[in-house]
């Protein structure tokens, strides 16, 4: 019988030990092979409404692009899948930034997001923001992306190090977001999948918290029980204070008996 690549996942998100409530948000369409992670910023419970409507409407309009030529065997191509990403997260933006500019209570509300998307060996990732995606690789964990970010932009100009930035006042300063100007920038790149990769996308509240070398810790750790692997990752920022929300989703492709898939999506 033939095999598929099948996205195994486990997704977790938490308040943190100082938020009042949480802002972050994630959709996983495991079917579709599509992750989306968002943390919003903005007036009280603004955004949280910013994150939610932007995870939403991504998995939304890749879905119901994929469900329009969809085929177990194949799916879309590479380069059509990039332009969906692209437009799907254009599409947010417009609709977040119309939100706030018409309800006075959304009024300057955004969002980071991150969105993986899996076409056999290929993982397509695109991300506005400071949330992140890390690849977990033979024990050693690799950062995909580079925040958009004041303190990225004084590290990339050699100004400070790495470990003098975890403990900049500035490091929350992003340089892009979804929903607050009227053209949004996408960084997207497409990486080659290997069949033992785990991936990690996070919110910032992981980050900010924990320092590359004791996620990795973790994730060598627990790398065999996805479950339990995002709970030690959010338990380690929490011990670090959890100064905000902390979200997390790990996933890693799988290969199974080819038969008729049922819709299985998890959202926060």
């Amino acid at each position: 019988m033939p095999y598929q690549r099948v996205l195994k996942f486990a997704a977790l998100s938490d308040t943190g030990l100082v938020r009042s409530h949480n802002e972050d948000a994630i959709v996983v369409c495991a079917d579709y092979g599509c992750v989306v992670l968002a943390d919003g910023m903005g007036g009280y419970n603004a955004g949280e409404v910013a994150s939610a409507m932007t995870a939403q409407i991504i998995a939304e309009y890749l879905c119901s692009k994929m469900d329009a030529i969809w085929f177990p065997s194949m799916g879309p191509r590479p380069l059509a899948m990039a332009r969906w990403i692209t437009e799907s997260v254009e599409l947010a933006n417009r609709n977040v930034l119309h939100t706030a500019q018409t309800n006075p209570d959304c009024a300057g509300m955004g969002t980071t997001v991150v969105v993986a998307c899996c076409l056999q060996d290929k993982l397509l990732l695109a991300h506005v923001g400071d949330s992140r995606a890390y690849r977990y690789r033979s024990g050693a964990l690799t950062r995909l992306t580079q925040d958009h970010s004041v303190l990225q932009e004084q590290i990339n100009a050699g100004l400070v190090t790495e470990e003098e930035a975890r403990y900049s006042s500035i490091k929350n300063l992003i340089t892009r977001a979804v929903g607050t100007l009227e053209e949004v920038h996408t960084e997207l790149h497409t990486h080659h999948t290997e069949e033992e990769d785990l991936y990690l996308m996070c919110s910032d509240g992981l980050t900010d918290m924990l320092g590359h070398d004791e996620i990795q810790s973790l994730i060598r750790q627990y790398e065999s029980d996805l479950d339990r692997c995002a709970e030690a990752l959010i338990d380690g920022a929490k011990d670090r204070g959890g100064l905000d929300n902390i979200s997390v989703v790990l996933f890693r492709l799988v290969n199974e008996e080819n038969k008729s898939w049922l819709q299985r999506t998890f959202t926060r």
